[in-house]
């Protein structure tokens, strides 16, 4: 539809207030976005009555990045040899699904629980939150049940992972609107990946105006 030259929530308003000529937005009902404040902020400021849904990718995404930081400090600690090598190859397992697992990964996994049963809980929060959106249930029952999600993983005391649950409770309205709603931003981030090969193409367009037109021509 368009591009904007920045993330601002001033420019979003602007052009959702006087969209370009043929861009009809007064039958606008959801809006899915990822989780930029000003997204948020700017579509209800203009739109008050619009669904706002946060795209589920985006928040696995961040827990994603919450468990990376986590699984690195324990690497960084560990104190004997053998417990390095023990926790060296834990990035993609961790971020596995339970369906997708190896026997040898779910060996693995049993020794994880012995050895470092903190990370092993950290994998069961982030197959539980998996879970919790494969749910075809009400949105009533999937705010009770996220906020049982974030209680267990407070527990655990990660400064990564409580900063992902202030996160969820900043977004909870939202997050949760996905279960009346289910729509993503899948197309927009698409459109990204045919950006970035525009981009590479072009080593760069440095001319936001010249950038537009080239965006809207590819991927129109």
């Amino acid at each position: 539809m368009d591009v904007l030259p920045d993330r601002q929530k001033k420019t979003l308003v602007q052009w959702l207030t006087s969209p370009p000529e043929g861009i009809d937005l007064t039958k606008l009902r959801f809006v899915a976005t990822d989780l930029w404040k000003h997204y948020r902020d700017g579509v209800q400021s203009v739109f008050s009555n619009v669904f706002i849904v946060a795209d589920r990718f985006h928040v696995v995404q961040n827990l994603h990045e919450a468990i990376h930081d986590i699984r690195r400090k324990a690497q960084e600690a560990a104190k004997t040899e053998d417990e390095k090598k023990q926790l060296k190859g834990l990035r993609y397992l961790l971020l596995k699904n339970r369906q997708n697992l190896t026997e040898k990964d779910k060996q693995r996994l049993q020794k994880l629980a012995e050895s470092h049963p903190d990370l092993y809980r950290l994998w069961e929060l982030r197959q539980a939150l998996h879970d919790w959106y494969e749910v075809r249930t009400i949105p009533e029952f999937a705010r009770v049940t996220l906020a049982q999600w974030i209680r267990d993983a407070r527990q655990l005391g990660m400064d990564a992972l409580n900063k992902f649950c202030n996160t969820l409770e900043s977004w909870q309205k939202e997050i949760v609107n996905f279960f009346e709603h289910r729509i993503t931003s899948g197309f927009v981030e698409g459109m990204n990946s045919k950006i970035r090969v525009l981009k590479r193409i072009a080593f760069g367009i440095p001319n936001y105006a010249h950038f537009r037109l080239r965006v809207i021509g590819f991927c129109g």
